[in-house]
This record gives C-alpha cells, sequence and structure tokens, in this order.
C-alpha cells in the first residue's frame, strides 16, 4: 500500500492505494473501494516535451530530493477508439516507490490541447 500525501482529485477521501503496474509504461491506482484509475508512465512520451515546476511544499510531503526519487505518471481517460484517450498533463501523479508515497499535482503551466490526445502523441 501507498500513503496518499497529496490528494488524488475526485479521491480525496482515500488516504491509501495500491499500485498495480501493467507494464513498463501503464499502471492502475487501485483504491480501498475497489475502483481504479489507469495512469501512464512519463517515458512512454518520449517525443512529447514539456516541463512544470513543482512547489517546495510538494516536494516535502512526498520526500523529493532529486529526480531519482520519483516517477511520472498521467491519468488516461480511455476512450473507444482507444486513439481519441485522452491523457490529463495538468495535474501528473507522482509516485516515490522508496518512500511508498502518491500524490497529484496541479501545475500552473500551460499545455497545448494537441498534446492531450493520445493519438497526436502517438503521432509526433
Amino acid at each position: 500500500m501507498y500513503k496518499v500525501v497529496l490528494p488524488i482529485l475526485g479521491f480525496e477521501s482515500f488516504s491509501k492505494i495500491d499500485v498495480e503496474k501493467l507494464d513498463e509504461f501503464v499502471s492502475f491506482l487501485k483504491f480501498e473501494d475497489g475502483s481504479k484509475i489507469s495512469i501512464i508512465n512519463i517515458n512512454v512520451l518520449n517525443k512529447v516535451s514539456f516541463d512544470f515546476k513543482i512547489d517546495d511544499k510538494a516536494l516535502e510531503a512526498l520526500k523529493i530530493k532529486s529526480k531519482d526519487d520519483f516517477s511520472t505518471y498521467f491519468i488516461l481517460v480511455s476512450q473507444n477508439p482507444v486513439e481519441h484517450s485522452i491523457i490529463n498533463l495538468v495535474a501528473p501523479i507522482f509516485i516515490n516507490e522508496k518512500e511508498k508515497l502518491v500524490g497529484q499535482y496541479v501545475t500552473s503551466e500551460k499545455v497545448e490541447p494537441y498534446l492531450a490526445s493520445l493519438n497526436k502523441c502517438i503521432n509526433l
């Protein structure tokens, strides 16, 4: 189990979750009520480049001191067909494996709308 130190939007009442890895890029956050959300590792978007700043309060909560302390994921909203799925780039999920901490961080950065479509990201 992982401790939620920054609330997951829509799931604010949960303080613990499981992380189920499907493969090296896709995982699920599984909540105590059995609900799941799919997340995608930032490394799958290797052709997409954007930067955002993480404030000190969030870094402290997640016990992040360097880039090696965490992985960055984005919530994937699956659609049919899958090419129409949407990736939430504005509110990444950070997972600190060493400390078993998870949190969602809402950035203040502007993200171009074309980056949110899975189809567009794959074709870059």
